[in-house]
């Protein structure tokens, strides 16, 4: 205290002015009012609250008192900050709530502006109890009063930090979703595509063509009497050939045995002889008994029938292929039918995939949402950091105080109670000794009335 200094104090029900300051010279506070003159200005508590409406609200939603705050005036810009923290928080919420609906339902904006501020409300409603619940509150059980609420306070922030930063990102998830999608796509008409091969051939024993068939009667069984045809031909034919090789064979013999040429089985003698004759003999039987001109024809026939066929296997896999192709299209579309909007769950996965194939992106999500979950707590980290604060340790008292006087109440409640139940314990006393000793004198006199009477008898 400054030498000199003068100080009034008065304990009646107080009175708060404007100001917390009085030149000197002025007229010292009224009633109510603790006051000390230093260096010649009059320094005066408690002082009236700014009437700010902005202020006072903010301060009021995280439950401080005026009328205590107005003894310690330095820290109304603490809690006011402090209520607008818990504001800014609800307004973060909001618009989390409100980007994330608008992706997964499809409804006009104007739908999702109350549910999202419905959400404001309950973060709004739920940090401004985690603050108020905190005043003062002093000493290390502080600290476990605060850390179940900054858990809390984290995990909220949590939920409301994911559809930001979804949010924040979407331009490279857009993109990425749609690639992804197109490969989907790509991979599903690939599959269509080799489970139902244009030229009819059977799939239906692979694992993996299951639920991926047309169904489509393809020309599989004009190519397979094709295929019958091409081998019947080419068998008939090598026979053909053989055939012939050996009627050239033979005749080749006839034709040395009568030009009189000697190798291995002739007779070397020129002419028209028994064994020229035999030779001829048995180069035409055999001749006829092969039918060269016979197998040629069949052959021919054949050739017509497959050249008739292969015309008819090109038409029926032309058209089976444009059948093809109209099918598979039709369940590639249905299939894109399936995607609709991008949700926000694919939003998810693509940010996911994102952080996957770039280190860069991965760091920047994780401190982004870091960063958003940091300030979503930030009411809870804000009465941290702030330590105790005098307007805390006034409440800490006033609870303290108010407990006191509430067990004095008890007390002197209890005391009343007994004295009135022990003055009616007397009271019940006093009738009940009244009541005996009008008996007693009731029994008197009836004793001496019947004295009186039988002395009178006697006489």
């Amino acid at each position: 205290m400054t030498p000199g200094a003068d100080i009034t104090a008065e304990l009646p029900k107080p009175r708060i002015s404007q100001d917390n300051r009085t030149p000197a010279g002025e007229p010292a506070p009224t009633s109510g009012r603790a006051s000390v003159r230093l260096g010649g200005t009059l320094y005066s508590r408690p002082v009236e609250a700014d009437r700010t409406t902005v202020s006072l609200l903010a301060r009021r939603l995280i439950g401080v008192r005026e009328e205590v705050l107005s003894w310690v005036p330095e820290e109304r810009a603490r809690y006011t900050r402090l209520g607008l923290i818990v504001l800014n928080t609800g307004m973060m919420a909001a618009i989390s709530l409100f980007t994330a609906l608008l992706r997964v339902l499809d409804v006009p904006w104007l739908v999702v502006i109350p549910i999202a501020l419905f959400w404001a409300l309950l973060v709004i409603t739920i940090d401004s109890w985690m603050v108020a619940s905190t005043h003062g509150a002093l000493g290390s059980g502080r600290w476990l009063m605060f850390l179940p609420r900054l858990a809390m306070a984290v995990l909220l922030g949590a939920v409301i930090a994911e559809p930001l930063v979804l949010w924040i990102f979407h331009p490279a998830i857009d993109t990425n979703v749609a690639q992804y999608r197109e490969k989907l796509i790509e991979k599903e008409t690939g599959l269509w595509t080799k489970c139902n091969p244009t030229d009819g051939s059977d799939t239906t024993g692979r694992p993996e063509c299951a639920g991926h068939q047309l169904g489509s009667s393809g020309p599989a069984a004009t190519q397979a009497t094709l295929v019958g045809l091409e081998q019947q031909r080419t068998k008939l034919n090598g026979d053909y050939e053989k055939a012939t090789a050996q009627r050239d064979e033979k005749q080749s013999f006839a034709e040395k045995e009568c030009a009189g040429v000697k190798v291995g089985g002739t007779s070397g003698q020129e002419g028209w002889g028994r064994r020229c004759r035999q030779a001829w003999q048995v180069a035409t039987a055999f001749e006829r008994q092969i039918n060269l001109p016979g197998m040629k024809k069949n052959i021919d026939a054949l050739d017509l029938k497959i050249k008739e066929l292969t015309g008819t296997l090109g038409t029926d896999r032309q058209s089976y292929q444009q059948v093809v192709e109209k099918g598979i299209a039709d369940q590639v579309t249905e299939y894109k039918k399936t995607f609709g909007r991008v949700d926000i769950i694919e939003q998810a996965n693509g940010l996911e995939r994102l952080s996957h194939d770039s280190n860069f992106v991965w760091g920047a999500q994780w401190l982004v949402r870091a960063l958003l979950i940091m300030l979503d707590s930030l009411p809870v980290l804000a009465k941290i950091l702030g330590g105790s604060t005098f307007y805390d340790k006034l409440v800490n008292r006033q609870l303290r105080t108010g407990q006191t006087f509430h067990g004095l109440n008890l007390d002197c409640s209890e005391h009343s109670v007994q004295a009135s139940t022990q003055a009616a314990m007397d009271e019940v006393d006093d009738q009940s000794r009244r009541v005996r000793e009008h008996h007693d004198e009731d029994v008197d006199a009836e004793i001496d009335r019947r004295a009186q009477r039988y002395a009178a008898e006697m006489a």
